[in-house]
């Protein structure tokens, strides 16, 4: 669930990439894999949104949501529609990132090739009240550091102008979506901090209501999300789950690339690659497995010294042990194509290994001058735009008409953990449009876009680069230079890997060097793969009766923080 307490890009504190190695050597590989330098690559997306569900199989769901929150206390607020009254506990803090390094995807890179140098519980609910407006407002008793209310109504602009009175941006952007969920007749839990609770009691929150089917509220989302923005989704039940209206999908080895010199992967971009090619909206499989093979790895797993970490291992080992079967899925995708509710149903389908073994690829030589590294290798910039090769040393995004430079963090597998970069953004898609300018900081105020412009969409800065530059991320903003060579996505396939990919003079360049060439730019590649598991749907509806979760955001009146 993504707060919008100052319009902030919101990370979740998980493991550093130094934990993540350590976490990648404790497991048992091939001795043989890679020569004793990366043996071994944990993709841990630090800034995506986790959450797990149960399906009980007694006419409830239970969700468990890691909220995220930077600010004063007195300025998060978070909603989220519910199918009806749900009961509410917290959870240690850090057992959704346990679960996440237990069952993250592990690349086994190719062999090293040395040549000659080889060797070898529930809450009472209180009466309901009819406020103002013909809002129905249901205050629940406290639980944890939160104070929360469930509010409805038949009238979708009562309930519209009830949230705006206390506290709760909708804009006139949001409000169709919210009169989707109050047609779907849904409510909206909102809560609070308590007055005497501070940022640093946050928890995660447990709602449990009646219903059997997860839904993930993804389409107010947008509010806050930012281009190519990561979803993890763990689902506990009777066996497998898939997605019923989106594509479910599983990464294929023979497109990942790995380097076991240097831990560098293109896990991340071609998840994102091969999700566009179905349209955007996709769940992969990273792991499916029966109870007690995860708790296994949940026990096991080594994590960061977090404080509570042995009452956050319990509690997921137990939360595992309620149910037979758990799903791990995964979603990267930008906020205009959040149109519809992601829905979780079971699955025909046998386990899914989290090990990638490509150690049956050709070896990789250790001589870097052989082997040399690939631009643009790990950068993917949406539909939207082309990676770009610049001057600076940066990789950057040339972004196409309609598309603006934002700069993002995005997950890199190895001994990176997450890099600043940047992706193309939407330019129709703003969420915030609306309001007027008076009512927050110009996001733009001491942004330098260079030749470029700066454009406010969505409360964040964003780079319209002229011809022949590239947006970069700089401090976490975004800014226009020269682009030296673009590429299309197929070059995250590393197709130069077993060449010298110095020369900026290659045979598919279109221009001379420094000209910004467009390299197979369409993207369109029969190589990514893509395809719905049996009953996709691309148009499926949201149901009253499924589970309503963590997506939907940007309620707040809170400020943005510069």
């Amino acid at each position: 669930m993504r707060t919008l307490p100052s319009f902030p890009r919101l990370l979740p504190g998980l493991a550093t990439s130094l934990a993540a190695l350590a976490a990648a050597l404790a497991v048992p590989v091939p001795a043989s894999a890679c020569g004793g330098f990366f043996c071994e690559q944990v993709a841990v997306d630090q800034s995506a949104e986790r959450i797990l569900f149960e399906v009980h199989g007694d006419g409830t769901v239970t969700a468990v949501i890691e909220i995220s929150y930077s600010g004063e206390p007195s300025g998060f607020s978070w909603v989220v529609p519910v199918s009806d009254t749900p009961t509410l506990d917290v959870v240690p803090g850090t057992a959704l990132r346990v679960v996440d390094l237990a069952t993250a995807p592990r690349i086994i890179p190719p062999n090293l090739d040395f040549g000659d140098l080889a060797d070898d519980d529930s809450v009472s609910d209180d009466d309901t009240y009819t406020g103002d407006d013909d809002v129905d407002v249901e205050e629940l008793p406290q639980v944890g550091p939160y104070e929360p209310t469930v509010v409805s109504s038949e009238d979708p602009a009562a309930l519209v102008d009830w949230l705006n009175d206390n506290g709760y941006l909708v804009t006139a952007e949001m409000e169709p979506y919210v009169d989707g969920y109050v047609a779907s007749g849904m409510k909206f839990l909102a809560m609070k901090l308590a007055p005497e609770a501070g940022v640093s009691d946050i928890q995660p929150i447990s709602v449990t209501w009646p219903g059997d089917e997860p839904m993930i509220p993804l389409r107010l989302t947008g509010v806050a999300a930012e281009p190519e923005m990561g979803f993890i989704v763990f689902v506990l039940g009777e066996q497998r789950y898939g997605s019923s209206n989106y594509a479910t999908l599983e990464v294929d080895d023979d497109l990942l690339r790995a380097d076991p010199r240097n831990g560098w992967n293109n896990y991340f971009g071609l998840v994102s690659w091969q999700a566009d090619q179905v349209g955007g909206q996709a769940f992969f499989t990273e792991y499916a497995d029966d109870a007690p093979t995860t708790q296994d790895l949940v026990w096991w797993a080594p994590v960061g010294g977090w404080d509570d970490v042995e009452e956050s291992r319990t509690w997921a080992a137990e939360a595992i042990g309620r149910h037979p079967y758990f799903t791990r899925l995964y979603a990267r995708m930008s906020n205009w194509e959040m149109t519809q509710d992601p829905m979780f149903v079971p699955v025909d389908g046998g386990d899914v290994s989290n090990v990638h073994d490509l150690s049956g690829h050709p070896p990789v030589s250790f001589d870097a001058s052989v082997t040399a590294e690939v631009p643009c290798a790990m950068t993917y910039c949406g539909l939207g735009g082309r990676c770009a090769t610049t001057e600076e040393g940066f990789e950057g995004c040339v972004c196409d008409e309609g598309f603006v430079g934002r700069a993002i963090v995005a997950p890199v597998v190895g001994s990176l953990g997450s890099m600043e970069t940047v992706a193309c953004q939407d330019e129709d898609f703003d969420l915030l449009a609306s309001l007027d300018p008076g009512d927050m900081p110009d996001p733009c105020a001491g942004v330098s876009c260079g030749d470029g412009t700066c454009v406010a969409l969505g409360g964040f800065p964003h780079c319209a680069c002229p011809d022949g530059q590239a947006a970069v991320g700089w401090g976490g903003l975004p800014a226009c230079v020269h682009a030296k060579r673009t590429y299309g996505p197929e070059q995250l396939l590393w197709p130069e890997w077993d060449e010298d990919a110095g020369d900026d003079d290659t045979a598919d360049d279109d221009a001379a060097d420094d000209d910004a060439a467009d390299d197979d730019a369409s993207g369109d590649d029969p190589g990514a793969p893509g395809g719905c598991t049996p009953g996709c749907d691309a148009a499926g509806p949201t149901t009253p009766g499924a589970l309503a979760l963590s997506g939907l955001v940007g309620l707040l009146g809170a400020r943005r923080r510069r």
